[in-house]
Order: C-alpha cells, then structure tokens, then sequence
C-alpha cells in the first residue's frame, strides 16, 4: 500500500503529457506480453536467413563477418603486428584476464576476484548470496532496498564485456581456448536465459550493452574453429535478434530521458548495423541513429557537459556517442557538424578535468559503467578518450593529455588511427583554465596544480539523477600530490544508508549551515532523486598569467529562517602554486557552520598548532587557516573515499565547526609550504575585488 500511496503521489506531480504517453505505453506493453512469451518459439533462425535474403546461416555468417566494423577477421594479421610493434607488454596485460575469465574467476563492482565456479551464476548477487528467481522479468522485483542484495552483480556479469578480452587474447595468440569459452559462455545464458525472465532481461540497457558485447565478441572471434557449427551460429545470431526486438519494445523513456535511453539507442545502432540486410534491422537503426541525434543535444550542455554532474557517467555517455558515432560513419549514416561540435566539446571536457598525472576527481556517481571494455588501464584513467579524440579532431592539446596512443584507442580506430594520432603537433603552450558556464564546472590549473570546482544544479534539470549535494565543492591537487578529493559513490541498492551518506552534503568539500543538506532527500527511499534546492547564482570568474579566480553562490540555504546565503571564492596562485578558499556566510542570526576538506587516503594528516600538516611519503602540504573565526575548533576525522564501485577507503577529514553569528568570512590556504601567521594576513588582500570588465558570470 505504501509503494502504491508514493506512485500516485509522484504521478500527480507529472504532466498531463507525460502520463498520458506512459498509460499508452503500458498499455502497449501488457497487449504484448503474450506475444513476446509467443515470438521467441515462432522466431527461428532460418526466418532471420530468409529476412536477411541469404542462402544458409553459414552465407549470413560470412555476409556478417564482412560487415564493417571496428575490428574485422581480415585485418587480424595486420592488426595484431601492429599491436605487437606499438604496444610490446600489451599482450601479456591481455592475456592474464582473458585466463582468468577462461577459469570464471571475476572481480565486478568491488569484489576482488572470485571463482566462480564452473556454471556461471548469471542470476545472482555472489557478494551477498541472493539468486533472483526465473520470473517474467516485467514483475520481477529486482530492487531489495530492505536486503542487502545489489542487481548490478549479476547484470554486469551478464553484460560479458569480458568477451573483448577473450576476443583479443585469441587474436593475439590463435589459442582456441578462448574462443571455446566464448561459444561455452554464450550457450550458458541462452539457455538459463530464456527472452523476458529472470534480471538479465529486467533493464533494457542491459541487454543493449550485454548485445554490444556479443557483436564485439563475434568480430574478434567468429572466423575460429568452436564458432563454426552451424548450431552455434543459428543459436547466436537468433539471440541477437531476439535482443533487438526487445530493445525496440522497452525503451526507457522518461520525463527526462538519460543513460539509460541512450545506451538503448547504442544498443539499436549495433544491432541495427549487424542486421542491416533485414527489413527490421533497418527500422533498429533508424531508432537508434534517432535516438543518438538527438539526446546529445539532451544529455549535455552547450558546452559538452553531461547533465547528470557526474565525471564517471560523462565517460559513459561519451563512450556512447563516440561508439555510436564511429560505427555509424562505418555504414555510411553521417551525423550532423553541430552534433560533430558537440561531441568535440564533450572531449574538451575530459581534457579540462584530467589532471597532470592522469587521474580524474571522483565528482558524482560512479558505477564503472562502459559501453565497452578494449583497454587495461585504470578505471579511473580516462585517457584512452582523449587519445581517440586526438585522432578525430586533429587535437593537438588532447594528444598532450592523452600522454600516448592508449590501447583502448587502438582497438577503437585501428593502426590508421595511430598513424594520425602521431602526426599530430603537440600542444606546446601551458595548459590553461577553462570555464564550462552552461555544465557548471570551472578548472584553475597550471603544469603544477589542478583544481575543480562543481557550482551547477544537481543534475538532470534539478531531479538529482546522478548528482550529488555538491555545489561549490571542490578538489585540489598540487605538484604531483592529490590532496583534497571528493568521495565518490560506493553503492546504490545494496545499502540506503551508505548511498544517501555519499552523496550527502558531509561528504563534499563545502561548509554546511545547521547540519541542512544542500539538496535535501525526498526520501532514503529516493535513491536517484534529490530536492533541488541548491542552484548556482552570482557566479563570475577569470584567467590571467598571476592568478585564476572564480567566485560563486547558491540557493541552498534560502529556505531557512532568516535566510543564509553562501557564496565561496578560489584563487589559484600559479607562482606556489598554492589555493585560496574563502567563504562568505551571510544572513542573521547564530548558526553552527561546519567546513569540511576531505583528504585523499594516500596522506596522512596531523594537526599542528592549528594547521593541517598533510603528508605523503617525504612531502608535505599545508591546509591553514587564512584568518580567525572566533570560537572554531579543528579536528580530525574518520572519512571514506569510494574509488570504484563496492569499494570503499578510510581516510581522513580535516573539520572545522563553529558556532557564531553571521555575517562569518572565513579564509584557508592549501600551499606546498607552511606559512608564517603575518604572511598569511597578508594573503587577505588577494581576494581585492577584481575589475568588473575581467569578468564574466551569469
């Protein structure tokens, strides 16, 4: 009764539009559902041969393997060559993870690798032990937020995105084990997987990205020995259609469409490629081609940010347009130059939140999603993109923060796109600060510092999504040193608590009034939605050769009473280099104000003579108090930081509270050196107003 009273409490703040499409498509859905439990019994393999006007599955087969793709079974000699010349330690980085894969042994979302055993548990959460029942998957209820189950175990280990890794280990070695597994691992889930039942089939971008993966696993590995009974391929290629159709029938369409509607379109656009030859084919990849036209001018802003505010699902969605975009341009259906601009708008980006060594802030939710897996770098090393984006754009600039050809571009444009990537000129000019007004994000950088500051609206217009109580957060690193971060995500379903503790204002680098969320929950229940009470005002930055400034306000607290407003200020010195924070509470009354700077759990952090010492290895940084705030306390706390999905690291925060009367101006300095108490008096005067005309705000 309680889920019933909410929807019809979210429904009623719908559009009269909106519900009505969602009626029509229920109803669409239930007038189906005979239907589709009929159409996987009636659908055989030789009907796609017949629609696909090929002689035998083995003619279709062939017809397939010429198709163009990213990779292709006749340039696998070439390929490989090149790969060996280029990359002489990458083969063994390949082949250890396809044996593991070969020996089921897993690590997915946090689990540390695992055996799992000889039959593959494609319905279960292995972490906690839940195994979903073979259900229609329409009334399935896969989201448990009373257990400690979490359906993205099984989902991603059903996406197979282990097949490209299997795929390249037999290109690379010509060992039929992989290809064995291929076809062994395919046969399993067609079989425990039957169309509509069980999780696997639950989410429509499952099956997309998990269909990415199958077509991805066919160009690597359908010219082997265990690909070649005509069984095998009638099974596959049947399984493949039967994916398309149900796409095509469940398209996650929202209010607001996101992620999820987007790798639907992706999943269309590869399939629709690979069953081009039939009349449904066709009809796959014009929704899908529809759908990636025009949600790239839905899902990011003018500047080529992704509206859900998270760096981790802007490599996702780019991944999804790029993908899409190159695989497109294979067969011939070109893309508009605006919608070309804005996918290179979407690399700048990446190229302004990428810090010098390669790593990224952990701003927003983050779970390892991908479109594909072709590379072995990091998870969060997000430089394989702007290798890639070097190449098609001819970028100079992306070719310096890329550092290199990364592997993962390699399999994406091939040794033809290695030879453009290297006659590329490499930027030579210092890298620059850059302002993304429309996404809102702003990056203060030098060669030797690097700091990023999220002062946008939570994210998805104001729904929360994957946005975090965030505003004015930032995260600070320093001449090779990571110093303050965000803290990422850690889990969704699996634990309410520890979902909305992470996107909570207490773990971002902001101050926080009277213990007040800066979006407030709708409920715990609400996992991917927040109040959107926070919206950025009064913003204004600018670049010179001295010193990067940014300014910016928010909304957050102008619901209480009397309203408080806060605004933060950042200046980066570039001849430290060292950061300037300062903060400007303004209101009335007493309040209980508390500034928090979450410390990368690489230092270590003590306390001295009120400053914080933060250390790593034989180097020190300084996190100090510019000027008094009469009554604070500083102290050190117990603090986590998510890296990756399911995984969690303790850290430290440096805290300082006080309870006082506004209006408060409140100051700190991150430096690579201790300054002396007169010295940081002196740093007061920096943030002397700068000249209106040296400024650009909204």
């Amino acid at each position: 009764m309680r889920n019933l009273l909410g929807r019809v409490r979210r429904a009623s703040k719908r559009p009269l539009r909106y519900l009505a499409a969602r009626l029509i498509e229920a109803g669409r859905a239930r007038l189906q559902r005979p239907w589709s439990r009929a159409y996987p019994h009636v659908l055989t393999a030789r009907a796609i041969v017949k629609a696909a006007g090929a002689a035998s599955i083995d003619e279709l087969w062939r017809t397939e393997q010429a198709a163009p793709f990213f990779v292709s079974p006749a340039r696998r000699e070439e390929w490989t060559r090149s790969f060996r010349t280029r990359y002489p330690d990458g083969p063994p980085s390949i082949v250890s993870p396809a044996d593991r894969a070969v020996r089921h042994e897993f690590d997915l979302l946090g689990s540390g690798c695992v055996a799992l055993g000889s039959a593959l548990p494609w319905h279960t959460d292995f972490k906690s032990g839940r195994e979903w029942p073979l259900e229609s998957s329409p009334s399935l209820q896969y989201i448990e937020l009373d257990r400690p189950s979490d359906v993205k175990i099984p989902w991603e280990l059903s996406r197979c995105q282990h097949f490209t890794t299997l795929g390249q280990a037999y290109w690379l070695t010509g060992d039929e084990r992989y290809a064995q597994e291929f076809v062994h691992q395919v046969t399993d889930w067609i079989a425990r997987n039957p169309r509509s039942y069980g999780v696997n089939w639950a989410c429509a971008m499952d099956v997309a990205l998990r269909a990415v993966s199958w077509i991805w696993g066919f160009y690597f590995l359908s010219d082997s020995t265990a690909c070649r009974p005509r069984a095998f391929r009638g099974a596959f290629l049947r399984a493949l259609y039967l994916h398309a159709d149900y796409i095509a029938h469940h398209l996650e369409r929202g209010e607001v469409n996101g992620n999820h509607y987007l790798c639907d379109g992706v999943g269309l656009v590869f399939l629709g490629t690979f069953f081009r030859a039939t009349p449904k084919g066709r009809d796959w990849l014009q929704v899908g081609k529809d759908i990636i036209d025009a949600e790239i001018f839905n899902q990011t802003s003018e500047d080529g940010v992704d509206f859900e505010k998270s760096t981790a699902y802007h490599r996702l969605v780019l991944e999804a347009f790029l993908t899409s975009y190159l695989l497109l341009e294979l067969h011939g259906e070109r893309l508009s130059p605006e919608w070309v601009a804005r996918l290179g708008r979407m690399f700048e980006f990446v190229e302004a939140y990428t810090k010098p060594d390669g790593t990224i802030p952990l701003i927003g939710d983050a779970d390892d999603g991908r479109i594909q897996k072709l590379g072995v770098q990091s998870i969060n090393d997000h430089r394989y993109l702007l290798a890639a984006g070097a190449a098609l754009f001819k970028r100079g600039d992306f070719k310096r923060a890329a550092g290199g050809f990364r592997d993962e571009a390699f399999w994406l444009l091939g040794p033809a796109g290695a030879d453009r990537f290297d006659a590329i000129d490499t930027e030579t000019q210092p890298v620059a600060s850059k302002a993304f007004d429309a996404g809102g994000f702003y990056v203060l950088r030098t060669d030797r510092a690097h700091v990023i500051v999220d002062c946008g609206e939570v994210g998805m217009h104001g729904r929360g999504g994957h946005g975090h109580s965030d505003i004015t957060s930032i995260e600070v690193w320093l001449d090779g040193m990571n110093l303050v971060t965000d803290c990422g995500a850690y889990l969704y379903t699996s634990s309410r608590e520890w979902r909305n503790r992470f996107r909570s204002t207490a773990f971002h680098n902001v101050v926080q009034v009277d213990d007040e969320e800066l979006n407030r929950l709708i409920s715990p229940d609400h996992l991917w939605q927040l109040r959107d009470d926070a919206r950025p005002q009064d913003v204004a930055w600018r670049f010179d050769d001295r010193a990067d400034y940014f300014r910016g306000a928010h909304t957050a607290y102008a619901r209480l009473d009397p309203p408080v407003t806060v605004t933060r200020e950042l200046l980066l010195r570039k001849d430290g280099p060292d950061v300037l924070v300062r903060d400007s509470i303004d209101g009335r009354g007493s309040r209980e104000l508390v500034w928090r700077f979450h410390l990368d759990a690489a230092l270590h952090a003590e306390i001295d003579r009120g400053d914080v010492r933060l250390s790593s290895g034989t180097r020190d940084a300084w996190l100090q108090l510019v000027e008094p705030i009469v009554g604070s306390t500083i102290t050190l706390e117990e603090g986590w930081v998510s890296p990756t999905y399911g995984v969690r690291t303790k850290t430290q925060v440096a805290v300082r509270k006080a309870r006082t009367s506004l209006p408060v101006v409140a100051s700190f300095r991150i430096g690579l050196v201790r300054l002396a108490p007169a010295s940081l008096q002196h740093l007061t005067s920096a943030f002397a107003a700068p000249r209106q005309d040296s400024l650009v705000g909204m």
